[in-house]
């Protein structure tokens, strides 16, 4: 078996940052019509994920108070201390959901205002 002097360097991967980098910044500063309607459409993506995400965590805030009323936690188990966290949880829920209507409802005003101040 004949081996050579030289020694094989493995590959390495470039750096996901400066990928990133090259690849985003011509795409954002394109004057392509269809790159900029995606990138509206990416960002009103983005912001009907954050307002999901918050309610998410209003939910899993809501089970833990929950949770913490069923394994008596928040004090003395009784049905009338059950009804007063319900009532509490059953606020905070319907506030969450209506937020969140609200919040969705925009999205479409928003993104049309995005695509004609594109335009």
């Amino acid at each position: 078996m004949i081996t050579s002097g030289h020694q094989k360097n493995p590959l390495k991967a470039p750096v996901a940052d400066n990928l990133l980098v090259l690849w985003s910044q011509p795409w954002m500063e394109s004057t392509n019509t269809a790159i900029k309607l995606q990138r509206i459409w990416l960002e009103t993506l983005n912001d009907a994920t954050r307002h999901e995400l918050d309610f998410f965590s209003t939910v899993a805030i809501s089970c833990s108070k929950l949770t913490s009323c069923m394994l008596g936690l928040e004090g003395l188990l009784t049905p009338s201390s059950m009804m007063s966290c319900y009532h509490e949880i059953t606020g905070d829920m319907t506030e969450a959901t209506l937020k969140r209507v609200h919040k969705v409802s925009k999205l479409s005003d928003d993104l049309r205002e995005r695509i004609w101040c594109e335009i």
